[in-house]
């Protein structure tokens, strides 16, 4: 959930002053956050636990040791295991989902409150049918700033049994990019730094990580539509993904693997107000958001709000390749993220201070035009390292 802060001023014209309004603030009491949703695919389905917080927070505490299972319409039950602190996960070859079967969530936190959501049935997801890109150009946020182009990539999809009506998506993209400033040499200082038993190596062979990476990441937003209104049960041209030519997701090849889910009407409405709130807020004169209680509640009695969703959701993939020659554009985008780069002079003393004390990375000599050795070169782990941008070496096996 979002923090919102708001606040007021209240200008005085007659005496020129201005006095800040602050509103009264009660008491903040922290709520149950559930995140999850249970589909019939061969990967393991996560349920996220959390508690909310207070705008002064600066992140949402998790809930670790809770007993968190799923139960079937036939009593059959699965418990989740917790992978890392509040993400609870299941294991479909133990507990797969079915299509025509309905689902609840049970939760029992440490504290010993329980809580249960929804019977929902699990619909079947039709297959996407295409995901397209059209070269345009976007509008920047600031009138200043040029026109930025790029790919706007498409999804379309539709259910012939007119079954489906209500979608959601989620996508993984990944992409290709170039390392920058891959050290070719090392550093070991001796101690002193500078009083001799200092040395520079070479990194060669399997030490050397090589030039390229393949970052991938998840989207964040939420992507829902419906065709409730239309004759057909069909979605065409949603758009998904703006690809901007002035990232590297673009240097070399790009992928996208789209997860399309067939959710209940009561899912969809639940995120798309969330989705409504999040793209309103922010301004004095936004409505001021509730929170929206989802489809979990107390189940031992106690009155106790819980915020958040489990979906229960059929869900089918789509994988789309996108490769820098196919694209109509001039300039070419950058080869790999932006980079801060420095010059050092041939001594140990400057040179051990910058890399142990601010995090730069020794990548090569600096050399005048004769060749000849005249500093060195460092770099930011971003372009040093592929794992320094959360990105890997190593090619990914649909590549």
């Amino acid at each position: 959930m979002r923090r919102i802060i708001y606040a007021a001023v209240l200008a005085v014209s007659v005496w020129n002053c201005v006095d800040p309004f602050e509103p009264e603030v009660g008491e903040y009491e922290s709520t149950l956050v559930v995140d999850g949703i249970f589909s019939n695919s061969e990967e393991p389905s996560t349920v996220y636990l959390s508690r909310s917080f207070d705008y002064q927070a600066l992140e949402a505490p998790v809930i670790t040791g809770a007993e968190v299972m799923i139960e079937d319409d036939q009593g059959n039950t699965t418990t989740l295991e917790e992978i890392k602190e509040g993400a609870y996960q299941t294991n479909p070859a133990i507990f797969p989902g079915q299509v025509g079967r309905t689902y609840r969530l049970l939760i029992k936190t440490p504290d010993g409150n329980q809580f249960e959501s929804d019977w929902q049935l699990m619909k079947a997801a039709p297959e996407i049918e295409t995901i397209e890109a059209e070269a345009m150009e976007q509008e920047p946020d600031n009138p200043l700033l040029s026109v930025v182009p790029g790919l706007q990539l498409y999804l379309s999809t539709g259910d012939p049994e007119n079954n489906t009506r209500y979608y959601r998506w989620e996508f993984v993209e990944t992409y290709e990019y170039l390392l920058r400033h891959p050290p070719f040499i090392g550093v070991e200082f001796g101690s002193p730094p500078g009083g001799g038993d200092d040395f520079i190596f070479d990194i060669v062979g399997d030490d050397f990580e090589g030039f390229r990476c393949w970052k991938t990441e998840e989207s964040q937003q939420i992507f829902v539509a419906t065709s409730e209104n239309l004759t057909e049960d069909v979605i065409a041209d949603f758009p998904l993904i703006f690809l901007s030519n002035k990232t590297p997701r673009l240097a070399y090849r790009y992928s996208i693997l789209v997860k399309q889910y067939a959710i209940t009407k009561a899912t969809y409405e639940f995120l798309n107000t969330v989705k409504e709130i999040n793209q309103t807020t922010g301004s004095l004169f936004d409505a001021i958001p509730n929170e929206v209680f989802g489809n979990i509640r107390s189940s031992d009695g106690k009155n106790i709000p819980v915020l958040g969703y489990f979906s229960v959701a059929g869900v089918s993939t789509k994988r789309a390749f996108f490769d820098r020659q196919d694209t109509p554009f001039v300039k070419f985008p950058p080869l790999g993220p932006e980079c801060l780069n420095d010059t050092l002079p041939l001594s140990f003393i400057p040179l051990d201070r910058k890399v142990n004390g601010s995090d730069w990375i020794l990548y090569d000599y600096h050399v005048n035009d004769a060749g000849t050795r005249i500093g060195y070169l460092l770099s930011k782990p971003p372009c040093t390292s592929c794992a320094g941008n959360d990105a890997t070496n190593v090619e990914p096996d649909f590549w």
